[in-house]
């Protein structure tokens, strides 16, 4: 037959098409022994399973089928929570994700107790699946991409071993009731007991999820960073860092490299976190830290209104100044502009310095006394709280 005799990558590009529409790909696979291998290869290259889509019958297909495990690339699993139910379908789980050992993209939306199907499962590799205390040998090693909602703990950190070409991790902003201070008002900390290596992730570029764990990935060579939780001073190198006011005299004199190396290597170009923190702070910490941001996005739970002055924007404009190659700022929901800064003399530049615009600050007159019977009987209503200031 003529179709035995083509090449396997044009037998892909001519049944391509059907892949948008899996019944006519998989009658294709059942049309002759020609067409079924590559029809079965674009059949499981991309995987998304959900009860909606009413496909979780596939875990135990792939469960039990090693050949069709590996030819898994994306795989993406919707799983509502971990009723008894659920349970064995949980454990077909972790024995097929094992067997797709040539995923290149895992996302995993399912309960978040249930980290355990990142181990191995029992008896294989000679490593129990409640054993996550080495990361043997990388059953992953072409993922590239990785998201789930488990909080840190031991699997998902012996797992992170497994994964040595991990490029894009998300992460869930779930503190289990085990963290320590969860509870204490303070930020979450990662366990002890539960630690990433630096040769873990050596080719990290992305990173979404929990603040707290910015100090341990701090040294990968990160690109994009978007945080939740709170962004806290004590998150960010460089450790024990000098007053404020010094750390300005060194940012203007642009001499910062010398005393704080671990800047100087930071690629760093897109941040975006919440934080407590003075924001005037943070921004002066972050200018230490991270040098090279091009993007730079700061929500914060101050309230701005209550002390908008012009020392406290003249400041953040000073700080922005040092950051030659930022191009984007927000701060709590405000953009602000930059310009070509004005030279004093008339020789050209040897390169365009930037001035940063704070936003307009316009105060408003505050409303007219009111009764106090009046005051009492009266809801709280947000908009008293932009009297004093508008943007």
């Amino acid at each position: 037959m003529a179709l035995a005799a083509l090449p396997a990558e044009l037998l892909d590009a001519v049944l391509a098409p059907l892949t948008a529409a899996p019944p006519a790909l998989a009658a294709a696979a059942r049309t002759c022994s020609a067409l079924n291998p590559a029809a079965t290869r674009l059949l499981y290259r991309h995987l998304s399973l959900s009860a909606y889509a009413r496909n979780l019958s596939l875990i135990h297909l792939l469960a039990a089928r090693p050949s069709l495990a590996g030819l898994v690339r994306t795989f993406s699993i919707h799983l509502d929570d971990a009723e008894p139910a659920f349970l064995p379908t949980y454990t077909e789980l972790q024995r097929a994700l094992h067997l797709m050992t040539n995923l290149s993209s895992l996302a995993l939306y399912v309960d978040a107790s249930t980290s355990w199907i990142l181990s191995p499962p029992e008896g294989e590799s000679g490593q129990k699946s409640g054993d996550a205390t080495s990361p043997g040998l990388p059953f992953h090693p072409r993922l590239e991409h990785l998201t789930c909602n488990f909080p840190l703990d031991a699997h998902l950190a012996s797992f992170l071993g497994q994964i040595p070409a991990l490029i894009s991790l998300t992460l869930s902003s779930f503190v289990s009731d085990a963290d320590p201070e969860s509870h204490s008002g303070h930020a979450p900390l990662t366990p002890k007991h539960v630690l990433i290596p630096p040769s873990h992730l050596p080719l990290l570029e992305a990173y979404t999820g929990p603040a707290h764990l910015l100090p341990t990935l701090a040294s990968r060579p990160l690109k994009a960073v978007l945080l939740s939780g709170d962004l806290t001073l004590d998150l960010l190198p460089p450790a024990g860092a000098p007053a404020q006011d010094e750390i300005m005299s060194h940012l203007r004199r642009q001499d910062i490299t010398a005393d704080w190396p671990p800047s100087a290597d930071s690629q760093l170009q897109v941040l975006s976190a919440m934080t407590s923190a003075p924001p005037a702070d943070l921004l002066e910490t972050l200018a230490i830290a991270f040098p090279n941001l091009v993007c730079l996005r700061l929500m914060t739970t101050r309230a701005l209104w209550d002390s908008p002055d012009l020392g406290f924007y003249s400041r953040i404009a000073s700080t922005l100044e040092t950051l030659d190659r930022l191009t984007v700022f927000e701060l709590a929901g405000i953009h602000w502009q930059s310009r070509v800064k004005p030279s004093s003399s008339e020789a050209k530049p040897k390169a365009e310095e930037k001035e940063w615009i704070s936003p307009p600050v316009t105060p408003r007159a505050a409303l007219p006394e009111v009764d106090d019977e009046f005051q009492a009987d009266r809801d709280y209503d947000f908009d008293g709280a932009f009297l004093d200031w508008s943007y």
